[in-house]
């Protein structure tokens, strides 16, 4: 039996659009996966384990994105994908300021 595909929506919320730190953090945390995950905009699809395919994908502030995974654990990817988009990447926030010296 063929794996079914799931399928969410996400809207961009930075106002920096997906650019290069959220991409690493979501193609570093899609290769953990086994399925095949791709994000769609407008009519561009993009491999989510690549993170200059991401970047292609030009999805600015309020830009509607699809999460397309297909494959054993697709369901797990979609969703731990929507949570680092719905934390708007916590974790890139904290490794950015970890790193700054004291004022």
């Amino acid at each position: 039996m063929a794996d079914l595909v799931i399928t969410k929506t996400f809207v961009v919320t930075s106002k920096n659009g997906l650019h290069i730190r959220p991409a690493e953090q979501l193609a570093r945390l899609a290769n953990r996966f086994v399925a095949q995950i791709g994000l769609i905009h407008e009519s561009q699809r993009v491999d989510a384990k690549s993170i200059m395919e991401m970047l292609t994908l030009g999805a600015r502030q309020g830009a509607s994105v699809v999460i397309e995974a297909q494959g054993s654990d697709a369901q797990e990817a979609v969703e731990a994908i929507l949570a680092l988009v719905q934390s708007e990447f916590a974790e890139q926030a904290s490794e950015a300021t970890s790193g700054d010296p004291p004022s």
